[in-house]
C-alpha cells in the first residue's frame, strides 16, 4: 500500500510539474487541434477579413549551423471584409495596414498555433494585438484560421547553392480581429 502511494505522488508531482510548463503544447513544433481555439473570453469579433488570391507566404532559404533550410513564412497578403469596404495589407512582422491608415501589430513569437483542417496549409494561430490605432485601436486578439496552402516549398533546393533564393507560396486564410465586449 505504502509503495502505491509514493508512486501515485511521484506520477501526481510530475502531471503538476509538466502541466505548469510554459505555453506547452502552443509552438509552431507543438501545435494544438484547431477545436482548441476559441473565442477569446470576453471579446467578440469587430472584422472579419478574407485573403485575396494574390496573397502569399514569403520563405527564404537559410543557413542554420551547417544546415540549410526554409525559414519564415513572412505574409504579403491582400485582404478585405465582405462589404469590400475596408482592404488591408498584411505584411512582415506581423502588421495589418488598412488603407485609411488603421494599424495593428503582434509578435510572431507569441503565437499559438493550432493544427489547420487541411494538412497541407499553415497553421491556424492566435496572436495578441500590439499598438492598435485608428479603427483597429481596440483590437486586443488576432485569430487566422480556415487556411489553405501556404507551406513552405518541398519541391524547391535550400542548399548553399540557394541561399538567399525566396520562394512567394500562395495561400488563403480569415482572419478574426476582435475586441471587448
Amino acid at each position: 500500500m505504502l509503495e502505491f502511494s509514493i508512486t501515485m505522488t511521484r506520477r501526481n508531482l510530475l502531471l503538476l510539474a509538466l502541466s505548469s510548463l510554459p505555453l506547452a503544447g502552443q509552438t509552431a513544433q507543438n501545435p494544438l487541434p484547431n477545436s482548441d481555439l476559441k473565442d477569446p473570453d470576453g471579446q467578440r469579433v469587430e472584422f472579419k477579413f478574407q485573403t485575396l488570391p494574390n496573397s502569399v507566404q514569403i520563405y527564404t532559404c537559410r543557413q542554420t549551423n551547417q544546415l540549410f533550410a526554409w525559414s519564415g513564412p513572412d505574409p504579403d497578403a491582400i485582404m478585405t471584409n465582405a462589404a469590400k469596404t475596408l482592404t488591408v495589407h498584411h505584411y512582415k512582422g506581423p502588421v495589418w495596414e488598412a488603407t485609411d491608415g488603421s494599424l495593428v501589430r503582434s509578435d510572431g513569437k507569441l503565437a499559438k498555433h493550432f493544427l489547420p483542417n487541411n494538412k497541407d496549409a499553415v497553421h491556424w494561430l492566435e496572436l495578441p494585438a500590439q499598438a492598435p490605432t485608428k479603427q483597429f485601436a481596440k483590437v486586443k486578439v488576432i485569430h487566422r484560421i480556415d487556411t489553405s496552402g501556404g507551406l513552405p516549398p518541398s519541391d524547391k533546393p535550400c542548399d548553399a547553392q540557394h541561399a538567399g533564393d525566396q520562394e512567394r507560396v500562395n495561400y488563403s486564410a480569415t482572419y478574426l480581429f476582435y475586441v471587448d465586449k
